[in-house]
């Protein structure tokens, strides 16, 4: 179990929209946040259905995005811009070489291994570029989806106090820790469930 403390001064950089460690092979399954400590003020979490990001695109865009696969890295500048400092037993472990920072490839889009439903599979944090696609072009592309994710039709938002608990599928959503609570702390437990390789 990781214990995440987060302030002004320590604050978690979760701020950003993005799937859970996405550089391993077999990305986590989903997560669970326990709500310790929550500020007076913010500190709410975003969520965004990658399923709805998927569909809303045009028929187009859907093919030329089948079947290709991107890059996704976990250099330290990634991993700090994801999760800030961490507060836990294990965090030298973490921050070893099992951070596989060489990066591995996940398809575009993905096919849910329960529901069957594709989704969009890349985020601003991890996802580098698409494999055999020029640099430029995949900027544009990643640039445009980037963006694509965070319409506000595809999120929802949920407003923490102490003893709250979300439980999230990593495989089909991307989320987002607001850092809007000043001085304030924000302390939450999270478990990681496993997943699998992505197809």
């Amino acid at each position: 179990m990781l214990i995440l403390r987060s302030s002004k001064a320590n604050r978690s950089a979760a701020n950003a929209w993005h799937s859970d460690v996405t550089f391993q092979p077999e990305p986590p399954l989903g997560s669970i946040l326990l709500a310790r400590t929550v500020p007076e003020h913010g500190g709410d979490t975003m969520w965004a259905n990658m399923y709805m990001a998927y569909e809303s695109l045009s028929a187009p865009m859907k093919r030329y995005l089948q079947g290709l696969n991107a890059l996704n890295t976990a250099g330290r500048a990634n991993f700090e811009k994801a999760y800030g400092k961490l507060y836990i037993s294990d965090e030298k472990d973490i921050r070893s070489g099992r951070l596989a920072e060489s990066g591995t490839e996940h398809p575009i889009v993905r096919t849910h291994p329960v529901t069957g439903r594709k989704s969009l599979y890349v985020n601003s944090v991890f996802t580098q570029n698409f494999v055999g696609v020029s640099s430029k072009e995949s900027g544009r592309m990643l640039s445009y989806l980037f963006e694509h994710v965070k319409k506000p039709e595809f999120t929802s938002r949920f407003r923490w106090a102490p003893g709250s608990v979300a439980f999230w599928d990593n495989r089909c959503t991307q989320h987002y820790a607001i850092a809007d609570y000043g001085d304030e702390t924000r302390e939450m437990h999270r478990v990681t469930v496993n997943g699998d390789r992505l197809r």
